[in-house]
This record gives structure tokens, sequence and C-alpha cells, in this order.
């Protein structure tokens, strides 16, 4: 467990920099020391209650970082890699995400909305 700064929404359009608590990550998952992070439209549709997903949530799913840590099953990257962030996780085994089209990935979009991890779980 660690402590993080987060752009964290409790209540429909507000929106506040808080420390928040944040497990290791998963077997298939990278912590992400972020460098730069974007807010978009979506982020905004997410802050006044438009999408799938409810507070509280953490915005700012664009950004660009270093890599801190990797799950035991992680082998595309390493600690101290540079990486952009993907909104969208791909799961790396439908037609899409095989034919080199990841964002397209047929898997996760429905979890994405609603404000869940690969697994179905939320943090």
């Amino acid at each position: 467990m660690m402590k993080i700064r987060a752009a964290v929404a409790r209540e429909l359009n507000q929106l506040a920099v808080e420390t928040v608590e944040l497990d290791s990550p998963k077997d298939d998952e990278v912590l992400v020391r972020i460098r730069a992070a974007g807010v978009c439209h979506s982020d905004l549709h997410t802050l006044r209650g438009e999408l799938r997903a409810r507070p509280p949530i953490v915005l700012g799913h664009e950004g660009a970082g270093i890599v801190e840590q990797v799950g035991a099953s992680v082998t595309s990257v390493k600690p101290g890699d540079r990486v952009m962030i993907n909104w969208l996780p791909s799961c790396g085994v439908c037609k899409t995400c095989l034919d080199d089209h990841p964002s397209l990935c047929e898997t996760f979009p429905g979890t994405v909305f609603q404000g869940l991890l690969r697994d179905g779980s939320s943090r």
C-alpha cells in the first residue's frame, strides 16, 4: 500500500486533488509515476454524471510517466521505462488485438465506462 496524489470526484460536479492509498500492482498491472496527465471530454462527462461510472472516481486517464513497479506476469515493460498510457485496456487475445489494433479491443470497453478494471474489480 502506498500514498499517491489524485484528482478525485467524490460527488458529481466536485473535483479535488487528494492523497489516496493505492495497492501495489496486481499480477498483470504496472505502476506508473505520472509525469503528465490530460483531462478530456470524457472526464468532464463522468464528472457531470453523463457516463455509467459514478463517484467516487479518480479522473485523468490520459497520461505519460515512468514505470515504477510491475506485476509478476508483466514482460512488456520494466521499471525505469518511459510510457504513455492508453485509456482503454486491451485483452491481447481478441481479433482486433491480434490484428494489432488494441485500441479497438472487443473485450474491455464496457468495463472502462463503468469505472472498472480489466478483471471487473475497482479500487
